[in-house]
């Protein structure tokens, strides 16, 4: 059985050079437990669940960060995290940072520390591994001064977003969708990746014999 490739078909993957709005949507159905099908004036997209969501979150932290108004969730217990020295004296430093982020963190020993609040959109994700990448990016000579705040909302956003393999109700699928439309980047992640690939009316009517 001949296996249809959307890149041989001429299907767009939306990169970072087209920050256009997106056309209206009506979504069809999940592809893989990972893709949202929907379709439009101009043809069908099929929208990764995960990179868009990554995309709303991200949007919604840096707006939040801009109020100073992260919402925020206390844990029921603790997280312990122990610390290397370089990292320790990363993190002490940023702990006001952090805060304003919707972090609690808390010195616990000489090097241990207790995480007692995270910002909400890790509502069920790993925590401690999302704050531990954003030590090892302070640790990262390379990056960019100033830039830690952007990469922390990036974690973030990446650690909070809905995951690949994970079936989803036509309704969350809508209103994972709507908000999508919403950001003023949608058609990329905060990573750069594409959030959706467009196969035009035009070619599927070619792959079809249609024209």
């Amino acid at each position: 059985m001949a296996v249809f490739h959307p890149a041989e078909a001429g299907a767009q993957a939306i990169g970072m050079g087209e920050t256009g709005r997106l056309p209206p949507l009506r979504i069809v159905g999940q592809l893989a437990q990972t893709y949202i099908v929907s379709e439009a004036p101009d043809g069908m997209y099929l929208i990764d669940q995960h990179t868009a969501h990554e995309r709303i979150l991200y949007e919604r932290l840096m707006a939040e960060h801009a109020r100073l108004s992260v919402d925020s969730q206390m844990l029921l217990e603790p997280l312990a995290l122990e610390l290397t020295p370089r990292q320790e004296a990363l993190l002490r430093p940023r702990l006001e940072a952090l805060a304003e982020m919707g972090f609690r963190v808390e010195p616990f020993g000489e090097k241990a520390y207790l995480v007692r609040a995270v910002p909400a959109v890790l509502r069920g994700a790993d925590a401690g591994q999302a704050l531990l990448e954003i030590v090892d990016f302070l640790a990262d000579e390379k990056a960019a001064p100033g830039s830690w705040r952007e990469q922390l909302c990036i974690t973030l956003a990446c650690h909070g977003a809905v995951k690949a393999g994970l079936t989803l109700t036509l309704d969350e699928m809508r209103h994972l969708v709507t908000q999508l439309e919403q950001t003023a980047l949608p058609r990329t992640c905060p990573h750069g990746r594409p959030t959706l690939l467009h196969i035009s009316q035009a070619q599927l009517e070619r792959e079809f014999g249609r024209r």
